[in-house]
């Protein structure tokens, strides 16, 4: 996630050329492995449990190693010992700026340090992204006093990483009325909250999310390109369903919508959070009445 905000600061300030991200990037992808696949290759899980607890994934909002761990089939120690295996992402991206001759340490430091100042990054927020804690840094983009939206926005980015791509970034959202977009994919919820959630995007750019989760590729954004996007947002308010019924609060979920070249308009102020999945921009729309 560090690659994202920083690289970008990076481009926007022509210190590194594209050549040079995808460059980066591609090394982080070699450098970088799942932590199931980890686990089995260490002889720690078989594939069954490392398809299993991919599966639980889908159900419940809980990373892989707690799962593991819940289940028995890894120790605290195991969890240590893998995601050391796995490395820091913001250690590798810094890494292969270094190795690659792109940028000296020097040059790297002065960089985040201006980075930093120039975005109005607190430090807290600042190890927050290296560290790709959603909690942390998402009072930085999304600007509100209701907790609730802060909780469900964390709950999407998160399982964005999970189930579609660990390469994101956002932009500060703000709160509208009115909303139009070429590609419309969101699903209402009825009940203590009323409300829905969703992606927007007015280029093909929606294809990283709908690609990402159903994990094929649609070529065009079609019917079944915004139906995959629709599953996710199914996903979500699941795992949000599921969660708000351990505080004794009750949602249904409709059943998921696509429109082409629609407005969103009529429901009240609702969030929208510019969101970039592999550097394609969509958006994140959320209403919670």
């Amino acid at each position: 996630m560090f690659s994202q905000f920083f690289g970008q600061y990076l481009l926007e300030n022509q210190k590194i050329t594209a050549e040079q991200f995808s460059s980066c990037m591609n090394y982080i992808k070699a450098n970088r492995v799942k932590l199931g696949l980890i686990a089995e290759n260490e002889g720690l899980l078989t594939r069954n449990q490392a398809n299993e607890l991919n599966y639980l994934q889908m159900q419940t909002d809980k990373r892989f190693g707690d799962l593991a761990v819940e289940k028995g089939y890894l120790t605290e120690s195991d969890v240590t010992y893998l995601l050391s295996r796995q490395g820091n992402p913001y250690l590798i991206f810094v890494q292969g700026l270094e190795e690659s001759n792109i940028l000296s340490r020097e040059e790297i430091e002065s960089a985040i340090a201006s980075f930093q100042k120039d975005k109005q990054l607190s430090d807290e927020v600042m190890k927050a992204i290296q560290d790709g804690n959603i909690e942390g840094m998402l009072p930085a983009f999304v600007e509100t006093e209701d907790s609730r939206y802060l909780s469900l926005i964390g709950l999407a980015l998160r399982n964005v990483v999970r189930f579609v791509s660990s390469y994101i970034r956002m932009d500060k959202g703000a709160f509208v009325s009115s909303h139009s977009a070429k590609y419309i994919a969101y699903q209402h919820t009825t009940g203590d909250y009323d409300g829905f959630l969703g992606f927007t995007c007015n280029d093909d750019s929606i294809l990283a999310l709908a690609d990402g989760y159903a994990k094929e590729e649609f070529g065009t954004v079609d019917e079944d390109a915004l139906d995959s996007v629709c599953e996710f947002t199914n996903c979500v308010n699941g795992l949000y369903a599921t969660e708000l019924s351990y505080q004794n609060i009750s949602i249904d979920m409709q059943p998921p919508e696509f429109h082409f070249d629609g407005t969103i308009e009529g429901e009240g102020d609702f969030y929208v959070l510019p969101i970039y999945v592999d550097g394609k921009r969509s958006d994140l729309i959320v209403k919670l009445g």
